[in-house]
């Protein structure tokens, strides 16, 4: 078999001068931004509500004590985490393109209806609907790339649709903080959000299709570039063989070092939480920041993040090259959980919003420089599986992003004079730090060589 990380582009493409055949079209690059446009728009949906709860107001309005904010928060990666197999083997079996669309048109509504929440209870169900229709969208994301991307640039190629959903993430603070002065209420701005993701299902479904071999605009030489350094065969997955991947969990199950990866997302995913749904309350409460400050800066820390998802998927593949598929996805991914550690326990000595802006920037930079090394890994031992055992990686880690909120709002908070709660930061990054840690030694053991369902690769 050629090697699919020495140049496939070199050896694939045929050469443009002999005038025999023409070059390779560029369809792939189309598939790879409109399933980038969808993560932008998973994030930008799944963010926002953490920048709405902070305002005194809406908490009023909706009677949202501290421990009503933290599970509805939490409420979303509930059912995200525990969809995510179901997602994935529903995508494999009956297509990325029906299935895509309709979970864009699903959680968008949910989001639209958010506006009209008048309770706890509803908000906390519309939130469990928003994350089980958010699902499916990560693990068929991940067949997508395996189908319509070369091998030797899978790590670039998730690295690019993360650093969309870390865009989508980190628009989200300071552009719904931004709309609510604007259309003067929050109501409006999650309707707005809603539309928008309309538009974007139309575009996915217009543009995409299952498979090079299925796309009018995918001439041969595309078709023959994508498959370079594949078994044969590669990438014929069909809809009757789609539904083997019911046998994932049996798989899985047997697998030392997808349970190691299991480990490493869900502590991982206990730190990098905190950014997505305490940070606000924190700028605020601990650090006194003005409201749009406050969306700004957090902002700031998500845009810092997206540049280590886009170094991630250069740096997954550089380090295959150099290190072999073993080290290659491991040791990145160990080494950046590392430096997340570091930053969350050095926030305790910062005193000033912009030093600790700058700690959790840190954060942010090192969990998302690993990203694309996990996807990558996950693609390279999921086989034909790749959709569902994706989703059972993903699992994990929002399992982990679930436990997140009420876990670090339970070890923080303390009873003060008076019977008053009083809230402990620094118990929740010492918690945070902990986590990373336990999940950079996971990741060292980690093996990418190991497929799930040896001998059964797509």
């Amino acid at each position: 078999m050629a090697n699919p990380f020495q140049s496939p582009l070199a050896e694939a493409e045929p050469s443009a001068s002999t005038g025999e055949e023409a070059p390779p079209s560029r369809v792939r690059w189309m598939i790879l931004g409109v399933t980038t446009l969808a993560s932008f728009l998973l994030y930008l949906d799944r963010i926002c509500l953490a920048e709405v709860l902070k305002y005194d107001s809406v908490k009023e309005t909706l009677e949202l004590t501290d421990v009503k904010i933290a599970w509805s928060l939490s409420a979303f990666f509930w059912s995200y985490a525990l969809g995510q197999v179901p997602g994935g083997w529903i995508s494999d079996r009956f297509g990325a393109r029906l299935m895509m669309t309709i979970y864009i048109l699903s959680w968008s509504l949910f989001t639209a209806m958010t506006g009209w929440a008048i309770g706890f209870v509803m908000l906390f169900g519309l939130r469990l609907s928003v994350g089980m229709a958010q699902a499916g969208a990560y693990p068929t994301s991940g067949g997508i790339l395996s189908r319509w991307m070369p091998i030797g640039q899978r790590g670039m190629a998730s690295s690019v649709v993360a650093f969309g959903g870390r865009l989508g993430g980190a628009v989200a603070p300071y552009s719904t903080s931004w709309l609510i002065s604007v259309c003067r209420g929050w109501q409006a701005v999650m309707v707005l959000y809603g539309v928008v993701g309309a538009f974007v299902a139309a575009a996915f479904w217009i543009f995409f299709r299952e498979r090079p071999a299925e796309h009018p605009r995918a001439n041969a030489a595309e078709q023959a570039l994508i498959a370079y350094g594949r078994p044969a065969g590669a990438g014929a997955a069909s809809a009757h063989r789609a539904g083997e991947t019911a046998v994932v969990v049996r798989l899985v199950l047997r697998s030392a070092s997808m349970w190691l990866m299991n480990l490493s997302q869900f502590t991982t995913n206990v730190g990098w939480a905190f950014l997505v749904t305490l940070l606000p309350t924190y700028l605020k409460e601990a650090q006194h920041a003005p409201d749009k400050a406050g969306g700004l800066m957090a902002t700031v820390v998500l845009l810092v993040g997206m540049a280590g998802m886009l170094m991630g998927g250069w740096l997954t593949d550089w380090a295959a090259r150099r290190l072999g598929l073993r080290w290659g996805r491991s040791l990145p991914l160990a080494l950046s959980r590392f430096l997340a550690t570091a930053a969350f326990f050095a926030l305790p000595s910062l005193d000033s919003p912009w030093a600790a802006t700058a700690a959790f920037a840190v954060v942010a930079f090192a969990t998302d420089l690993g990203v694309a090394g996990t996807w990558a890994c996950l693609q390279d031992v999921g086989g034909k599986y790749v959709g569902a055992v994706l989703g059972w990686g993903n699992m994990w880690g929002n399992l982990g992003a679930a436990v997140s909120p009420p876990l670090l709002q339970w070890v923080s908070m303390s009873s003060g004079p008076g019977g008053v709660a009083v809230r402990n930061w620094d118990v929740a990054f010492a918690v945070c730090g902990v986590s990373f840690i336990i999940s950079g030694l996971a990741s060292l053991g980690i093996d990418a060589t190991k497929s799930v369902a040896p001998g059964q690769d797509e």
